[in-house]
């Protein structure tokens, strides 16, 4: 048998090979780019999470000690006297008396009055990257 039709018929595999190889590259490689493109944003989705809940608990731990505080002031024997002189000053105006509860339920309030003020407007949630994974 000859060998120049064998050449012909390897060198024809080898380049349909390499053309098959090329034609599936292209697309699979803007595929992969995006993947990683919002694998990399759902990290810093997960980051910024992270660093929410971590500032979510610093708070919980600041209302924990101001709710502490307000209980160790309240339960002091001076504390006791003085918000009976309060209520019996109150009912002797015939003022209704706030609650302890109601007192820090103001004292929270105006917390959260002044978090807002301070707060950076447009703040993305930190999620934002949810989406169809059909739109590829």
């Amino acid at each position: 048998m000859d060998t120049l039709p064998l050449l012909a018929i390897a060198g024809a595999a080898v380049g349909g090979a390499v053309a098959g190889a090329v034609v599936c590259y292209w697309p699979l490689s803007r595929v992969i780019i995006e993947l990683r493109r919002r694998l990399a944003h759902s990290e810093q989705a997960r980051a910024g999470a992270v660093e929410g809940s971590a500032r979510a608990r610093e708070q919980i731990a600041q209302l924990n000690r101001a709710i502490t505080e307000l209980r160790r002031v309240r339960s002091t024997p001076a504390a006791v006297a003085s918000s009976r002189d309060t209520v019996e000053q109150a009912s002797a105006k015939d003022e209704p008396v706030a609650s302890s509860r109601e007192s820090v339920e103001k004292a929270l309030a105006e917390g959260d009055q002044k978090h807002r003020e301070l707060s950076p407007q447009g703040v993305a949630p930190a999620f934002a990257d949810t989406q169809v994974m059909g739109n590829l």
